[in-house]
């Protein structure tokens, strides 16, 4: 078996444009600026993405897109979160949950009107899928439904959790159109849904981390859309939503990686110029113990992120892309333990100083947080490793 982990000419090259805009359009310190601030994310900072290329990747031509796979999407996604991981957040709703579920699932007009300007920067999406009371049993606590009315559907109900609508234009909406007595999984459809539409309102929701990208409950009150703008098949959401776990979880799990990066990067510099006792406190026992495993967590995360990403990319039936599901699961849930432990451990090794809101650290520590729980909970990630992969049936 051939193993190389080396980048291509090309990936490298993405990943250098990726660094140089970041270096000049959003420095750690402009984004430790508007996290304090509370400021939403600029959204002239998508738009310059769209200018330099990097939302294009995967896309066809014809979109305007360039030839890429799920390797160098996680690779973006990593490079983007380090130092400002809601610019990867950005990245996994535009392009993965709105770009992509498009790309496949969407007819040759949708993709028309949603792709080209997506690629260009010039327009982004949300996903309204959690409600209130429902967290992870999606199934059995949808309750937003939209009734059938000539030719257009009328909706009702309330989602939370709805990430980037202040920069969104469109979301992709997943509602209850049919019920289908003992099939659950039977009777949801995907609805592309402009933000402007009269009903929709919305309010913010204050949280821990990712201040400039925000967080939102969404109302829907005799929302009226056009069946043409149903996504894919009427009452086939479901089983749509389960085609973009993959990407989800490996993109999720890169941004990690990310996170993890720049606040192990930050301590080891940290532990080079702080001094105590006479010496630099890296050379003190517990801060290289520290440090080592910080180090080598991160290497194992990014190792399994890679190599789920790579097996999305070279799966050739339906069998081996569901079998690469397994380790996409196993790494969104080893990457984000990850960061938490790596944070947590940059917090001690700066001690006092990441405390403070002048550093960094604090903001690395918690950032991560949400993504031990979202998009799924690191404990319903190892029930499916369990059934998935290890043979041990159904535990909820």
């Amino acid at each position: 078996m051939a193993i190389d982990f080396s980048l291509t000419d090309e990936q490298k090259m993405i990943l250098d444009t990726v660094r140089k805009f970041k270096e000049k359009e959003c420095p750690k310190e402009k984004v430790a600026e508007w996290d304090n601030a509370g400021v939403d994310f600029p959204s002239e900072l998508w738009k310059k993405l769209g200018d330099i290329g990097v939302l294009g990747l995967g896309f066809p031509e014809k979109y305007g897109g360039t030839p890429g796979g799920m390797l160098d999407e996680a690779l973006i996604a990593e490079e983007l979160s380090y130092g400002f991981n809601d610019l990867a957040l950005g990245y996994l709703l535009g392009v993965s949950f709105g770009g992509y579920s498009i790309l496949h699932q969407g007819n040759d007009e949708q993709k028309e009107k949603y792709l080209p300007p997506l690629i260009r920067g010039e327009t982004n999406f949300a996903l309204g899928l959690t409600e209130p009371g429902g967290g992870l049993d999606i199934l059995n606590a949808l309750k937003t439904k939209a009734r059938e009315d000539g030719d257009h559907f009328i909706i009702n109900g309330t989602k939370i959790f709805t990430t980037g609508m202040h920069v969104a234009d469109t979301i992709v909406l997943v509602v209850r159109t049919d019920d289908v007595p003992g099939r659950p999984t039977r009777g949801l459809t995907i609805f592309l849904v402009d933000k402007k539409t009269p009903g929709i309102t919305y309010n913010k929701l204050e949280k821990l981390g990712s201040h400039t990208m925000a967080t939102y409950e969404v109302s829907y009150e005799d929302v009226k859309v056009h069946k043409s703008q149903i996504l894919g098949e009427r009452g086939k959401g479901w089983y749509q939503i389960l085609g973009t776990l993959n990407n989800e979880r490996i993109i999720v799990a890169a941004e990690c990686c990310g996170i993890a990066r720049c606040a192990f990067d930050e301590a080891l510099q940290y532990a080079k110029e702080r001094e105590a006792f006479g010496k630099p406190i890296g050379q003190h026992m517990a801060i290289q113990h520290y440090l080592a495993e910080m180090a080598t967590e991160i290497e194992t995360a990014r190792l399994l992120t890679y190599k789920a990403a790579w097996l999305v990319d070279t799966a050739k039936t339906n069998e081996e892309l569901m079998a690469a599901g397994g380790t996409a699961t196993m790494c969104k849930y080893w990457a984000s333990d990850v960061g938490q432990r790596v944070t947590d451990k940059g917090m001690r090794i700066l001690a006092g100083y990441g405390f403070m809101m002048e550093y960094h650290m604090q903001r690395y520590f918690r950032n991560i947080r949400q993504l031990i729980f979202a998009p799924i909970t690191n404990e319903m990630a190892k029930n499916i490793i369990g059934q998935m992969m290890l043979g041990l049936g159904k535990s909820y």
